[in-house]
């Protein structure tokens, strides 16, 4: 018996220790091997506070390959991971972040989204690179709002000089619906070494064309698509991004985003219809609110 459980307990060290030193797999190559990405949604906030750093935590353990996560700025120009412009939602403190010193929200403990207190610090974006290098990537949403009276851009900027200190810029997703101009502009060189997915949506003007200069000028890993019904523009562009070699990358999270075949159809009908449905489509990377339940359909499709 002693034998035995010597050796499950070898077995689990070594299941943890494969779980915590595993290469991030590379988004970039884009050869069809049937494999499905996963981005989870504010990490993981069913089982842990949204953006917190045991929700990254968790999110990495379940196997997903990239963290979506937002980035606040403060008044003293750090980031810290939070989707609100204030504390009030997602912690036991008020405040505007932009108007508070990291000090000061490092104070704070964060909730669940249900409301229930915690003992879990506000984290920053040095920590989320330190735990996520070469495990995940860190897919940095609200990257695109800059502070009132500071010039367009500087918060990309400032999250590069960061990105750059840290030697993560290449593990690094930017989703932003800017002009291949603008964003060219804005990032400058380091535009061809983050993954950077140009939004596809109705509202962007011109979107035909919008799409082809990004293919022409930049080769996207991949697109990001937000289609409201199988009738859209964003839609019937699917073929086109796929044959030219971009991913395409939708958010199952909302069901704007997916004509209706959603992360809630996924879960309270059949995952076939909803995530299963995406993927026959030809969406090879899926943002979803429920990263250990999609993760386990995909393995049980030899999808992941």
């Amino acid at each position: 018996m002693r034998k035995i459980l010597l050796a499950i307990a070898l077995l689990s060290s070594t299941f943890a220790s494969a779980q915590t030193t595993r290469s991030i797999r590379e988004i970039r190559n884009i050869q069809d091997d049937g494999y499905i990405f996963v981005a989870a949604h504010r990490a993981d906030w069913k089982y842990a506070p949204e953006n917190s750093l045991q929700g990254l935590k968790n999110a990495i353990f379940f196997g997903a390959d990239l963290i979506e996560t937002d980035v606040r700025q403060t008044m003293d120009g750090h980031f810290i991971m939070m989707h609100d412009a204030t504390v009030d939602r997602m912690t036991n403190g008020t405040g505007t972040i932009s108007e508070m010193t990291l000090d000061e929200i490092r104070k704070l403990r964060l909730r669940t989204n249900w409301g229930q207190s915690t003992q879990h610090p506000v984290a920053t974006l040095e920590e989320f690179i330190a735990e996520a290098r070469g495990r995940a990537y860190l897919y940095l949403d609200k990257a695109g709002i800059d502070l009132p009276g500071r010039e367009e851009g500087s918060t990309v900027r400032d999250l590069l000089e960061v990105l750059r200190k840290h030697d993560a810029l290449k593990e690094a997703v930017f989703v932003l619906d800017w002009p291949y101009e603008k964003a060219r502009r804005i990032f400058g060189a380091a535009l061809d070494s983050v993954v950077y997915c140009p939004v596809i949506e109705e509202k962007i003007p011109h979107l035909s064309e919008y799409v082809d200069e990004y293919i022409r000028q930049l080769h996207p890993v991949a697109f990001q698509f937000r289609m409201a019904s199988l009738d859209s523009e964003t839609y019937r562009l699917l073929p086109h991004v796929l044959a030219s070699g971009s991913r395409a990358f939708v958010a199952a999270t909302w069901p704007l985003h997916t004509a209706g075949h959603d992360d809630d159809v996924s879960i309270f009908r059949r995952p076939s219809e909803g995530w299963g449905w995406l993927i026959d489509q030809g969406f090879t990377v899926l943002e979803t609110n429920f990263p250990k339940d999609l993760i386990q359909y995909l393995s049980s499709e030899r999808r992941h």
